[in-house]
């Protein structure tokens, strides 16, 4: 099984987890369900501001999604953030929309933004965004 996902972190301490192209595979859908189910917890272990770029996912399972939330709930506690971004495919936006992780998750619609979104304190709009 092959490594697919990328994990960065940027000078202001945010860590960025992002997947790759091949995740549109059988086999990268397979590797993305391991990779919440037994990586994504200690990646994200000492992160408090955190972007989960899902723009080359097309679809996650129950497995995937788990883990987001316990991430999300014990960040809220310490006062971080998780921020997804590039919920762009169809599937994956009716998932988020069925299960109403759409209205729990802070969503941006570009790592950029999130980016933004989290250093300057900002939530889902950037209506006081200075720039």
């Amino acid at each position: 099984m092959f490594h697919i996902a990328h994990h960065r972190e940027t000078e202001e301490g945010i860590h960025i987890i992002s997947f790759g192209t091949e995740s549109n595979t059988v086999a990268g859908q397979q590797a993305i369900s391991i990779f919440f189910g037994q990586e994504f917890m200690d990646w994200t272990e000492a992160g408090q501001k955190i972007i989960v770029d899902l723009s080359n996912v097309q679809t996650l399972d129950s497995l995937s999604l788990r883990p987001m939330v316990q991430r999300l709930r014990h960040l809220q506690q310490q006062q971080g953030r998780l921020i997804l971004c590039g919920v762009s495919s169809p599937s994956l936006k009716e998932i988020f929309s069925l299960t109403r992780f759409d209205q729990v998750f802070e969503m941006a619609s570009t790592v950029e933004d999130a980016i933004r979104n989290l250093t300057y304190g900002l939530n889902d709009t950037f209506d006081d965004w200075p720039g």
